[in-house]
């Protein structure tokens, strides 16, 4: 899925924008809100066009702020494995955070979020967060700690800028950057595998 123009919480009340309109029978396909682009109908897909329209429309992010489907690769005892982040923020050229949507409990895939935000850039991306879009938490991704919930949780853009100068990338530990890989392996490859034949994809 094509990036616009970029180089490459506990329990709490969703916004009204945010839930699905109720409706007897899912869609077929779906509009990508990145790239106008018709795709097929999937839940995470479905998710992440609900978080998209937030991110831009409630929050002022700019579709350029947003990436879709950026890749983790590496190996893991000899076996190459890609793991896809399914929405990254970057502004000024620094990755500020990353989600995971996905249906079910946020409180299941909120490590899997924190070791994708651990292995995509070379600093741990700070702000990690889950959706299944009803309900969203964020996630200070270096403590591992829930520090919002509910949509109304997730920061503006402009706060997001603002916060920039003062923002500490910290360099992951390298000690424990395999056991990040084994954590995401494991969600990507075992626990919820959409391409059967890959080793790991999200």
């Amino acid at each position: 899925m094509k990036c616009g123009n970029a180089s490459f919480i506990r329990r709490g009340p969703a916004s009204g924008n945010l839930s699905p309109e109720a409706r007897p029978e899912l869609p077929d396909r779906l509009t990508d809100y990145l790239t106008g682009a018709d795709i097929p109908f999937s839940n995470r897909d479905n998710i992440r066009q609900i978080t998209l329209k937030f991110l831009v429309e409630e929050k002022g992010f700019l579709k350029e702020d947003l990436c879709a489907d950026r890749e983790i690769t590496f190996e893991l005892e000899g076996r190459p494995v890609s793991s896809l982040v399914d929405i990254s923020v970057r502004l000024n050229n620094i990755t500020v955070m990353v989600w995971k949507c996905a249906s079910g409990s946020l409180v299941s895939r909120e490590r899997q979020i924190i070791a994708s935000a651990r292995l995509l850039e070379d600093y741990v991306v700070p702000f990690a967060a889950v959706t299944n879009g009803k309900d969203a938490e964020l996630l200070d991704a270096v403590s591992e700690k829930v520090t919002g919930s509910g949509f109304e949780s997730i920061p503006t853009r402009q706060a997001l800028w603002e916060s920039l100068g003062n923002l500490f990338l910290k360099t992951p530990n390298a000690k424990k950057i395999i056991n990040e890989q084994r954590i995401l392996y494991t969600y990507d490859a075992i626990c919820c595998p959409v391409n059967p034949g890959a080793n790991a994809s999200s």
